[in-house]
């Protein structure tokens, strides 16, 4: 950590004694933008923490030790053995729900009763064979665990749900005024004719969703998630017609094979990054971590600059954290809640966590933002300020479907500041947890994976599995088209 500021630093003292380049100017159509996209920010407001859901749960440190050994053994892959005797199956079981309840971050919000009856179901499958194999093991857990919504939780590899799908009217192009809003309503500029359902619909603005035009104006766009194939969008007018629209994929960015890019697009200084990944001292990722977090304070002091987080499925937040610290001059919360179930202040766990794994927890109390609820708890307070946190740049920051986890909570934490308009498409919706303990099961050798945190965020800011609205709606493989465009 030590070595990234004085890092900083020497890039900050550098960049001081350089000759100035001119800084492009705000194009105008943005200035006017960025007090709607204020003012929808303003206007989010946090649930509040109900942190009486975990005082049943503050289990001894021996559990967690005990909890913490096995995941830590077992954390190594193993092959096991494809097909299991019904007493090793049921050791297995009783070893996940062990360390679920002891470490998971989202079972006290479901609750020990909840988990138990899945437990009971799976114990009660397993028992009606002499033997087992490890595929039908996993599917049964997968089956009696559905009830979680957590991206990060796996079971052999694959998520509990499967993700959504983004699809968009076929052939609508961002440039296309395609529907517009008057006062009275969405209009289909194909036919002038007002829309009044859309799939039986009335809730227009679920599926319309706003790009922004070089000459100032606002259009919407079809957009549709779906976990299920879909070809067509039924739309019913104020006349009693209706039409059938055409949907396909959304197509997103090509994956970028570079961890880290920096250059200027139209004049404007930009930087994508595809990790999240804070660097110890032998780590190789130190340099794009030095030049990510030094880009913090350059971006602050232009008038302008463009964050790319499109194709970035997270990684570290100790990175994120860092980031947005070093752009606002202050730490920033975000509109989430935030919750660690680790016993943090025993220095023998805390050194443990710090060997094991990529979370810097030890950075992590160093930052006062958190705060110390009881003996197993820390709890990050969402913002809940009635204004915006001041910021005199401004921020462009663009996200697609991949943009998840880390990525998705510098997002969150940008949304606090005046300024910062979001550009591409709904990230990945990783947000309620993270992926601290991974390990294979002892018996079967199956990967389980879940993490020790729990967010909450307000339902209509952010969700799982359906993460973070854009400002301007625009798919991922035309992002940047967009934007040089719209700063020509």
């Amino acid at each position: 950590m030590r070595k990234l500021w004085i890092c900083l630093c020497c890039v900050l003292c550098l960049s001081a004694c350089t000759a100035k380049v001119k800084d492009k100017e705000v194009p105008q159509v943005l200035q006017e933008y960025k007090k709607l996209t204020n003012a929808a920010h303003a206007q989010i407001i946090p649930n509040p923490m109900q942190t009486d859901a975990f005082s049943p749960y503050a289990n001894s440190s021996e559990a967690y030790y005990w909890a913490m050994d096995y995941v830590i053994a077992h954390g190594a892959k193993t092959n096991g053995e494809e097909i299991v005797t019904q007493q090793e199956a049921l050791q297995d079981v009783e070893d996940v729900f062990f360390t679920l309840k002891a470490l998971y971050g989202k079972y006290p919000i479901y609750g020990d009763t909840r988990f138990q009856e899945a437990k009971q179901m799976v114990d009660k499958q397993i028992k009606k064979y002499a033997k087992i194999k490890k595929t039908a093991l996993g599917e049964i857990l997968r089956k009696q665990l559905s009830f979680i919504e957590d991206v990060h939780f796996q079971i052999d590899f694959e998520p509990l749900h499967e993700g959504y799908t983004m699809y968009g009217e076929q052939g609508a192009h961002y440039q296309k005024k395609t529907y517009v809003k008057k006062e009275d309503g969405y209009y289909d500029q194909s036919n002038q004719k007002r829309i009044v359902q859309i799939q039986k619909d009335a809730d227009l603005a679920a599926y319309l969703k706003p790009v922004l035009h070089k000459d100032g104006s606002t259009s919407y766009q079809l957009f549709y998630r779906s976990r299920k194939n879909i070809t067509h969008l039924s739309m019913r007018y104020a006349d009693g017609s209706e039409r059938m629209v055409a949907m396909e994929k959304v197509e997103q960015m090509k994956p970028s094979e570079d961890i880290l890019t920096e250059r200027t697009v139209q004049g404007i200084p930009y930087l994508h990054i595809t990790k999240m990944m804070y660097p110890r001292t032998s780590d190789t990722y130190a340099q794009y971590a030095e030049t990510f977090l030094a880009s913090a304070t350059q971006f602050s002091q232009k008038p302008l600059a463009i964050l790319d987080l499109r194709g970035n499925p997270g990684g570290n937040a100790m990175l994120s954290y860092a980031w947005s610290h070093s752009y606002a001059k202050q730490r920033l919360s975000g509109y989430g809640t935030r919750v660690l179930r680790l016993p943090l202040h025993e220095q023998k766990f805390k050194q443990l966590m710090d060997e094991e794994t990529d979370q810097s927890l030890a950075s992590l109390l160093e930052d006062g933002n958190y705060q110390k609820h009881d003996n197993l708890l820390y709890i990050e307070k969402p913002y809940m300020g009635k204004k915006l946190i001041k910021n005199k740049s401004m921020l462009l920051v663009l996200q697609d479907e991949i943009s998840a986890s880390a990525s998705e909570m510098l997002i969150d934490e940008l949304h606090t500041m005046e300024n910062v308009i979001f550009i591409g498409m709904p990230s990945a919706g990783a947000i309620s947890g993270s992926a601290m303990s991974s390990f294979y099961l002892d018996k079967s050798g199956l990967q389980i994976m879940f993490g020790n945190l729990y967010g909450e965020f307000p339902e209509t800011y952010a969700s799982e599995y359906q993460g973070i609205s854009p400002d301007i709606w625009v798919q991922g493989k035309d992002v940047l088209k967009y934007v040089k465009e719209l700063l020509k």
